[in-house]
């Protein structure tokens, strides 16, 4: 059964390209999911990848 227990308040407009919506639509009709969700899961990713470019970035302790 799906979590609740966190309440999702904020709202996150994006301008994007009817391809870049496309991908997503499939996304969400192979998945199941909405595009809420699939974006989250971008973030998360992007995020993920994010900090692990910053850890590469940073020098190494001595």
């Amino acid at each position: 059964m799906k979590d609740r227990s966190q309440k999702k308040a904020n709202i996150i407009s994006i301008r994007m390209s009817d391809d870049e919506r496309d991908a997503i639509q499939q996304l969400m009709d192979s998945k199941g999911k909405k595009a809420s969700s699939i974006m989250r899961e971008a973030f998360a990713l992007f995020k993920e990848q994010w900090e692990l470019s910053k850890r590469m970035e940073a020098p190494l302790e001595q």
